[in-house]
């Protein structure tokens, strides 16, 4: 197993500020839960129509995506967890720092989704949807929050400074979920939050694949770069 990755992830897991994004996390979507619940049962065809399992999938999304890109580019610090700065001047290849970082930003993902999983099966099934919706938004929710996640580490390892990195990160989270959604057609559909509309509405059509695709694409030009950086950084340090 990567190192880096199994460091990551250590600490993802068990640090006390990741156990309070957690605990965030779930109290945001058990609010949600709670909301999404029918005040009268005989009203499921109704409230099917309302969207709110859109809504709920949209704000379970967004918010991983930006639970993984904040811990990745270093907004939200994670106690003992290594940036790429500290980790370029290990004897880690710069390969393995890469990798490790952007497959940690997907075991986040992964795992922020395995939490969300109970309440989207209880909105789906109160409101007489599949149950295999939620393996079917997590085709989109999964690889969006790599994606944004991999950039992220990008940014920590290309701007030293902290304004610089979250101006970066946050500009990147708008112009994924708001500005790609007012693209014209179909390139509209690379916002998670159309891609999502079209896996409730229509299923896992060609085009959801093609927008997994894209994300995950995207999170591996990522660590193409992060290697890059890091040799970059080390040449540099060697450099007198």
């Amino acid at each position: 197993m990567n190192p880096v990755l199994r460091a990551d992830v250590r600490y993802r897991l068990g640090s006390p500020k990741a156990l309070v994004l957690h605990t965030i996390f779930l109290i945001v979507v058990a609010l949600l839960t709670f909301l999404s619940l029918p005040p009268e049962l005989g009203r499921l065809d109704e409230l099917r129509q309302e969207g709110l399992l859109l809504a709920f999938l949209v704000v379970s999304t967004v918010l991983t995506m930006y639970f993984t890109s904040a811990c990745a580019c270093g907004e939200i610090g994670i106690e003992g967890e290594k940036s790429v700065w500290d980790l370029a001047a290990s004897t880690f290849p710069a390969g393995t720092i890469a990798a490790g970082k952007v497959l940690s930003s997907a075991s986040f993902a992964m795992l922020q989704w395995a939490l969300a999983g109970p309440f989207i099966a209880v909105v789906a099934g109160i409101r007489g949807e599949p149950l295999a919706v939620f393996l079917r938004a997590a085709l989109v929710g999964i690889p969006a929050a790599t994606a944004i996640g991999a950039a992220g580490t990008l940014y920590s390892a290309e701007f030293e400074s902290d304004f610089a990195r979250s101006f970066a990160h946050w500009a990147t989270l708008l112009a994924v979920v708001v500005g790609a959604n007012a693209l014209p057609a179909p390139w509209h559909a690379l916002s998670p939050v159309r891609a999502l509309a079209v896996v409730v509405r229509e299923g896992a059509r060609p085009v959801v694949w093609l927008v997994a695709s894209a994300y995950a694409i995207a999170a591996i030009v990522c660590v193409g770069l992060v290697r890059r950086r890091v040799e970059r950084m080390r040449l540099e340090a060697r450099t007198p």
